[in-house]
């Protein structure tokens, strides 16, 4: 049993967001869920939770202040799927689960009250659930950096076996390695 009520953790999860929102009922919900799995029943207190947000939108807040997943703790990894999905780890049990949202359904702005709405379904009606397997390594569980190197190319800072060796020899960053960056420089600044 949870330490805290659905109307506890999500007055937190608005108070971190900034604003009750659906994603923030959704993930509310979506992380009770995951939590009741696992039997966790303070996460503030549990370190072995690692969550995966599969959006950059409003859920992923609950995963922080609900589930109490950090990014800075390595508890927090995101890939930006757009879907309104979550997979958790337990690293204590060795076992994950994935929970996505399956209604389309949206309240209709200025009619409909946004918590009721989505307080009407059921978690049968608005998730699935399944177990699943996450390709972790020891270099993404929480701790400190067990590897650290010097791209070859960029010459900046690898941590957690990021790096990629090429046919030389050589650690790159992975931008260097597949000459692919998220970002087009422009110049250099001088400090």
């Amino acid at each position: 049993m949870l330490k805290t009520s659905f109307e506890e953790d999500l007055a937190a999860a608005v108070e971190f967001h900034g604003h009750l929102c659906a994603g923030q009922i959704i993930g509310t919900r979506l992380c009770r869920l995951a939590l009741e799995y696992f039997g966790i029943e303070d996460p503030h207190t549990y370190r072995d939770l690692i969550a995966v947000a599969e959006t950059d939108r409003c859920l992923t807040d609950t995963l922080v202040s609900v589930a109490h997943c950090h990014p800075g703790r390595r508890r927090l990894k995101m890939y930006d799927f757009g879907k309104m999905a979550a997979s958790f780890y337990d690293i204590q049990s060795g076992k994950a689960i994935r929970i996505a949202t399956k209604t389309t359904e949206q309240p209709i702005k200025g009619k409909d009250d946004v918590l009721e709405f989505f307080m009407k379904f059921s978690d049968e009606e608005l998730f699935t659930m399944e177990e699943i397997e996450l390709p972790l390594t020891q270099y993404d569980l929480p701790g400190k950096s067990m590897v650290s190197i010097k791209c070859t190319s960029c010459g900046e800072k690898v941590t957690d076996g990021r790096f990629i060796e090429d046919e030389f020899g050589n650690k790159l960053c992975q931008p260097c390695y597949f000459d692919e960056k998220y970002y087009r420089s422009i110049r250099s600044i001088a400090l």
